[in-house]
């Protein structure tokens, strides 16, 4: 009888040791097998640690500022990935520019979001002529060869600035670096096999 007690209270210990250290459910964030994290208002979302360059596409619906921050492993801001007020809708790249490793998301919002975490690889195809309103990533199906010449177009208010990148998503040169409405044209160096936008507005490049 001592010993069917004694085993009984051993099954309850163990079973109230999975109880407590079972894992919260997250206040905020939640993420999906497609790597969607969702949520509402500031958060840090712990994603799958990463060196290469990657992009996040996110959206917001607030009326407040919308700040995506991608954080390395002590906490430090290394890439901000989007900064509005209001609604967002975009595409941004981080570790263009180093090969730190990023292991969280800081979001600051009052409204409801978005992220979405992706390699490189899997940012938009860049046609001959590609359109769009505001931050994106492009994608040439091979990196550029030889002197190409980008004719270059933006509406809006705020700061327009394009980066070309090599074949491996870092940075290569700065096409445009301007406020507000712009016309112009550019020289692509070869070896480009990425664009990285930031826009307010509509734009257009052809090639």
């Amino acid at each position: 009888m001592h010993l069917r007690l004694r085993a009984l209270a051993g099954l309850a210990a163990l079973a109230g040791a999975f109880l407590v250290s079972a894992p919260a459910a997250a206040a905020h964030a939640t993420v999906t097998f497609a790597t969607t994290y969702r949520g509402e208002g500031d958060d840090v979302i712990s994603i799958p640690a990463t060196s290469a360059p990657s992009i996040v596409k996110a959206t917001h619906q607030g009326e407040s500022n919308f700040i995506v921050w991608a954080l390395a492993s002590d906490g430090k801001e290394e890439g901000l990935v989007a900064n509005a007020i209001g609604d967002y809708k975009g595409t941004a790249a981080f570790n263009i520019d180093s090969a730190t490793k990023i292991r969280a998301l800081s979001v600051k919002a009052d409204g409801s979001w978005t992220l979405q975490v992706l390699p490189i690889t899997k940012a938009r195809y860049w046609a001959i002529k590609a359109r769009g309103t505001g931050a994106e990533v492009l994608r040439l199906t091979a990196p550029s060869k030889g002197l190409r010449r980008l004719t270059i177009r933006h509406s809006g208010e705020a700061n327009f600035i394009i980066w070309a990148l090599d074949s491996r998503g870092h940075t290569r040169s700065l096409l445009v670096n301007k406020i507000g409405d712009y016309q112009g044209r550019v020289a692509l160096p070869a070896g480009t096999r990425y664009a990285a936008i930031t826009a307010d507005g509509a734009w257009s490049i052809s090639r």
